[in-house]
């Protein structure tokens, strides 16, 4: 075979329907792979936290009140 037949026979097997059928597939079989091999979830955003006011201080319970004013009498 010269080249003035291969050029021809290559230009039919490359446009028949089969083969680009099948590079299709084979194409977007191996780009699902690389998805699947390379998935990882992602960590959520760690959002910086706004400083906000400082808790209030804690109010003493009325019981509390009692037994000290009661300690502060004796």
């Amino acid at each position: 075979m010269n080249m003035n037949e291969i050029i021809p026979l290559i230009k039919q097997i490359l446009l028949n329907p089969f083969v680009i059928g099948t590079a299709i597939v084979v194409i977007l079989f191996m780009n699902f792979c690389c998805f699947v091999a390379n998935y990882s979830k992602k960590p959520k955003k760690a959002s910086k936290k706004k400083a906000s006011a400082p808790a209030p201080a804690k109010k003493e319970t009325p019981e509390e009140d009692a037994s000290e004013s009661s300690e502060i009498e004796e």
